[in-house]
């Protein structure tokens, strides 16, 4: 036997006895199948139970602290019912054809006696100006009788103070005299006090004339005496009685105006500036009102005068209302602050 059929013989002998193993193996294998051919389970996670975890608990935002809406200020009503007595003849001017000045009286209907209040407007011919007849009706209102005189004033300038000489402003201060004259001769008719006057000025109207009271006359006829005139430009037709102020509220105004005429008339200054009557009536209460949108210079000055009255010995006061200007408040705080400012000082 040569090589060749030696492995023949080989391969044949292995292959036989190799056979029945693979078959066996085959068999075992289909028959743990179970006949059906299934695909091989992947192993499945074992799915952990979530542990549960309260939620870490947050500050809770504060509760906004509840704010009151603003009130609304509402005035308050007034307390009497009002009489008003309009046109009353108080003051005769005497230049050619003018006309006789007039004012109007505000008084509660119950009997008093009120004191009495004297309100001095600041432009021409404007006593029934509805600023001044309702301040002057709500005044009323709350227990005070009010005068209210019309003036004239034909001048509007330093300039044209100068150029007539101050006869305007004779006429002017002339005129408030009277009224507050009237004023102190009739109060008890309305139910008022005559022995204590008050005059309200707007724009710092009549302040000199608070200031002279009695002098007045006197003073401006030693000016005519100096200057060649003016001669006298009013006649009151109220009786003899005092033109004494007790006290003077001062509402707005520049209590600088007048200081230019320190170098250029210095006459005529004597009689018109706030700064050059300081001296004069030592008893006179004083309290100046300005708004707080007024102009800033009107307000520094106001800070000034109200310095040099205090260091001069009177009884001074300033009082600044927040939003109001340079008229007098129409409504709201401020008016209702203004009103009790008046009556505080009316009633000492």
């Amino acid at each position: 036997m040569n090589k060749l059929d030696t492995r023949r013989r080989f391969v044949r002998e292995t292959t036989w006895r190799i056979t029945p193993i693979l078959l066996l193996i085959a068999v075992t294998v289909v028959g743990c199948g179970g006949g059906d051919t299934q695909s091989v389970p992947t192993a499945v996670q074992p799915v952990s139970t979530p542990t549960l975890v309260s939620p870490t608990p947050t500050s809770a935002a504060p509760t906004p602290t509840a704010v009151p809406p603003t009130p609304t200020f509402v005035q308050p009503t007034p307390a009497y019912t009002v009489e008003v007595t309009k046109d009353v003849e108080y003051v005769t001017l005497l230049q050619p054809d003018a006309p006789v000045q007039k004012l109007n009286v505000y008084a509660p209907t119950e009997p008093g006696p009120w004191p009495v209040v004297v309100l001095m407007h600041a432009w021409y011919q404007s006593k029934d100006n509805t600023i001044y007849t309702s301040f002057a009706e709500e005044l009323a209102g709350r227990g005070v009788v009010v005068f209210v005189p019309q003036r004239r004033s034909e001048s509007s300038t330093l300039y044209e103070y100068v150029l007539d000489n101050g006869r305007d402003i004779r006429e002017v201060q002339g005129s408030w005299a009277c009224g507050i004259r009237f004023a102190r001769e009739q109060a008890a008719d309305y139910g008022g006090d005559p022995d204590r006057i008050t005059v309200l000025g707007h724009g710092a109207s009549g302040l000199e004339t608070a200031f002279f009271g009695d002098d007045l006359q006197q003073l401006w006829e030693e000016f005519a005496l100096l200057r060649g005139g003016p001669p006298p430009q009013t006649e009151c037709l109220g009786g003899g009685d005092s033109a004494r102020v007790d006290a003077y509220i001062g509402y707005g105004g520049d209590l600088h105006y007048y200081e230019r005429l320190s170098e250029s008339d210095p006459e005529l200054w004597e009689l018109t500036s706030p700064f050059a009557v300081i001296g004069r009536n030592p008893s006179l209460l004083i309290h100046l009102v300005h708004g707080g949108r007024a102009n800033p210079s009107y307000i520094e000055r106001a800070v000034e005068y109200h310095e040099d009255l205090v260091n001069a010995g009177y009884d001074a006061t300033q009082t600044l209302l927040g939003e109001a200007d340079w008229q007098i408040p129409f409504s709201g705080p401020d008016r209702e602050a203004l009103i009790q400012l008046i009556l505080e000082e009316a009633r000492r």
